[in-house]
């Protein structure tokens, strides 16, 4: 008897997701690859992304985000309480000079 103990061999697919990433698919050598798929591997970069046209992965440009109506409460309370900590630390150091500890 005549055992074929090889293991066939595979090929990694990757299929580019939208707005940006892959997903991988691992198929027999002889198998067709599907449509909308690469077998170009992608690089270690942030949100890759491929370009059909240039047959190149890419990085996937950066997407605006619009901040809610309480993150820009938030953010502009934060900037006046910086304000004030500056304000605060002025007047602790005037009153100190006035004191006399710094001279």
């Amino acid at each position: 008897m005549n055992y074929d103990n090889s293991v066939p061999e595979k090929v990694y697919v990757y299929e580019p997701l939208n707005p940006w990433g892959y997903n991988v698919l691992i198929l027999d050598l002889n198998e067709e690859i599907p449509k909308g798929c690469t077998t170009i591997v992608p690089p270690n970069i942030d949100r890759p992304k491929f370009n059909f046209d240039t047959q190149e992965w890419e990085s996937a440009p950066e997407t605006p985000i619009e901040p809610s109506a309480l993150e820009k409460i938030v953010m502009q309370q934060t900037k006046t309480i910086a304000q004030m900590q500056i304000v605060m630390m002025q007047q602790s150091n005037e009153l100190a000079t006035l004191k006399g500890a710094n001279k």
